[in-house]
């Protein structure tokens, strides 16, 4: 079947979650013998026009900057030729009425509960809703990375036939490096780890304020743009010896050192579904002290630790501290099986590769 991946920045993945599914997806799918495009924004791959088998196309326009011309763009490149056509994210399903190909199958990849993002405009937020509605109207199939994505979407939609929840994967963990740690005066075992866009909805506050309240003596790192806006700013107030604030890392070789050398990974995110930072913590065999959502459950079930608020977050990091070196390597362990039994890209794209066959056979059964 010839497959187009639209709505990411483009491959190589070098970005964040979409990215690196487009990536690694498109390559599982290439190697079954499908013929795969990739289209991201424009100057993503500098030119390259073929990564492996997969095939690289340009939108004219770029995703960070005009991202509803890029969706137009892109789906509009796409809308002939191609037996699917993949969309991360719902902002193209408005312009689907329009460029939707009867002979093309459109599915698309939802990602989390996007009109719950703080960071998000009113106008945003209405896009997104308005795109939601489109989604569930004109999308022939829908991906829910999450079961909790999922019934989210099946008690919106009036044919739950539609929906498929499979989730994203995580890559094997690089190895660790010192040298990686030195730049931020680091020491294995010597620092909590935080890798996070810096909003709301990912608790970064609440954790701020329950490793201060705490007492621990070891640092806390935190990694993720640091824009200028009034929750960053406000953020930064906290700073101080022992707490870091260091920017975008978007090289895996470093991120996956300072997930190894980390006593312990905190992760916060509360409107997504599966999520990919995540998923690399536990390929790191990261002990993680997450928040206590349906998403993060589904993902770690009983196999970690949970924190609901900053005090429950400080009381988890006094007993986490007190554990023996073979209780915190149980809990590493744990990690790093359930994300190679549940969440390995080979079985991620086994199902993606299912799921295509089940397509074939439905169109030509019609």
């Amino acid at each position: 079947m010839k497959i187009a991946i639209i709505g990411s920045r483009g491959i190589p993945a070098g970005y964040g979650g979409f990215e690196t599914f487009s990536e690694k997806i498109s390559e599982i799918l290439s190697e079954a013998g499908h013929e795969v495009t990739v289209l991201g924004e424009k100057a993503n791959a500098s030119g390259i026009d073929k990564l492996g088998k997969v095939n690289i196309r340009e939108s004219w326009f770029r995703k960070s900057k005009n991202p509803i011309l890029f969706y137009w763009d892109s789906l509009y490149k796409t809308r002939k030729d191609f037996d699917v056509v993949f969309v991360c994210g719902v902002g193209a399903a408005l312009f689907y009425p329009i460029l939707k190909n009867k002979n093309s199958t459109l599915v698309t990849n939802v990602d989390g509960l996007e009109h719950l993002r703080s960071k998000f405009s009113i106008f945003k937020k209405l896009y997104v809703r308005l795109a939601q509605i489109a989604t569930r109207r004109w999308s022939d199939f829908i991906i829910a990375d999450s079961e909790g994505i999922g019934d989210y979407w099946k008690k919106n939609i009036g044919d739950i036939a539609k929906i498929r929840v499979i989730t994203y994967g995580a890559d094997s963990a690089s190895s660790f490096l010192q040298d990686d740690l030195k730049p931020y005066g680091l020491k294995a075992g010597s620092y909590y780890l935080v890798i996070a866009r810096l909003v709301p909805e990912n608790h970064i506050k609440e954790i701020i304020e329950g490793y201060l309240n705490s007492g621990t003596e070891k640092d806390l790192v935190i990694v993720g743009g640091l824009d200028d806006n009034s929750y960053i700013n406000g953020l930064k107030v906290y700073e101080r010896k022992g707490l870091q604030f260091i920017g975008s890392i978007y090289d895996k070789q470093k991120l996956d050192s300072l997930r190894k050398g980390a006593f312990a990974y905190i992760h916060g995110h509360s409107v997504g579904g599966t999520n990919p930072s995540l998923l690399e913590a536990m390929a790191c065999s990261c002990v993680c002290i997450c928040h206590d959502n349906i998403f993060n459950r589904e993902v770690i079930d009983q196999e970690q630790l949970y924190f609901r608020n900053g005090k429950d977050l400080s009381l988890q990091l006094v007993q986490v501290e007190k554990m023996t070196d073979p209780e915190l390597e149980t809990y590493r362990v744990r990690s790093l099986d359930r994300v190679q039994l549940v969440y390995s890209w080979e079985k991620i794209g086994g199902e993606y590769l299912q799921f295509l066959k089940y397509i074939h056979e439905r169109k030509h059964s019609l």
